[in-house]
């Protein structure tokens, strides 16, 4: 009886290893590797600086951006308004969904060079892309003969990420993002 004893209980405690192993093995391998950062921690308020320009004929501005970021865990709404040193102004809307690293949704975006009198341009236009850890890569389809702009986020820091769009091979918006506190408190 003594010799049993021993026997279940040596068993029993094979078996809690065995059946904690197996848990901490099914656990890590729902677990990617360098984890990505879920959406809805972009929500909030961003500040931005870098360079921007209506068309690859103009010469790039300086230009400063404020960002207003609303995200769950699959859906994320950002407004950006951004205004630069030789004048133009822009207002983007982008709304995706993020699942399973596909991205899908809309841009809409509204530019208008401040003293110019040329009337506000507006586009729209079509997102598709994929989330690979904190880097995102998407093409945006404009109707008609506009091209395709290319965006390509990368989260940099968790304060921080970078945005560039280009178009025809070339850079069109390079902005550097941080979130206001950041600066403030270092």
């Amino acid at each position: 009886r003594k010799t049993f004893s021993l026997i279940s209980r040596a068993n029993f405690g094979k078996r809690i290893r065995t059946l904690f192993v197996a848990v901490l093995i099914g656990w890590m391998a729902l677990t990617p590797a360098g984890a990505e950062t879920t959406l809805n921690k972009f929500s909030g308020q961003w500040q931005g600086r870098g360079t921007d320009r209506e068309s690859l004929l103009e010469t790039a501005q300086v230009t400063n951006c404020n960002t207003t970021i609303n995200a769950d865990l699959v859906n994320l709404t950002s407004d950006t308004k951004c205004s630069g040193a030789a004048g133009l102004e822009k207002n983007i809307r982008v709304v995706v969904k993020v699942i399973a690293g596909k991205i899908t949704g809309t841009a809409r975006q509204i530019s208008v060079v401040r003293g110019s009198g040329i009337a506000e341009r507006r586009l729209r236009g079509k997102i598709s892309g994929r989330r690979s850890g904190d880097t995102a890569t998407c093409v945006i389809r404009f109707p008609d003969l506009t091209p395709n702009a290319h965006l390509e986020i990368e989260l940099t820091s968790p304060t921080s990420f970078a945005m560039t769009i280009s178009s025809l091979g070339a850079t069109l918006t390079k902005i550097n993002f941080h979130r206001p506190w950041h600066r403030r408190h270092r």
